[in-house]
Formats: structure tokens, sequence, C-alpha cells
């Protein structure tokens, strides 16, 4: 998707929902530049980060073991 700058902020809800839909937005200024307007992927958190975080959480009064060798 293309736009111009001035078309972009004013109608940057539009093209922010469809970032988020997963497409590119490429945003041409007047002197010709383009800015390209994406969503960032970012990485779900892995199980063993999670447990990890869990596992400190608790006072068991027991040894806690690590959650090396679990997971990706």
């Amino acid at each position: 998707m293309q736009a111009t700058a001035r078309d972009f902020i004013r109608k940057f809800a539009l093209y922010r929902k469809a970032a988020l839909a997963g497409e590119t937005i490429r945003v041409k200024d007047r002197d010709a530049v383009v800015y390209v307007f994406a969503r960032e992927k970012i990485a779900a958190p892995s199980l063993t980060d999670v447990a990890g975080h869990l596992l400190g959480s608790i006072n068991t009064r027991l040894r806690k073991k690590s959650m090396n060798g679990y997971g990706i």
C-alpha cells in the first residue's frame, strides 16, 4: 500500500489497522523519500521462560531446580 505523507497523517488510524493486518505501507514525502510503516512481529515467550518466572515466585523452602533442558 502506498500513501503520501499528508494522507498518512490524516488517515493514520486506517493505515495503522492495515499494518496490524500485516500490510506494509510505503509513505512518500514531497522530497521523494520513502518511509516504510509496518507492524513489528514480537516472538511469544517460550514455556521455559514462563515456567522459570513462576518457579522463582513460589517460596516452598525447597531447593529450586533449573529449567535447563526443557523447551526450546
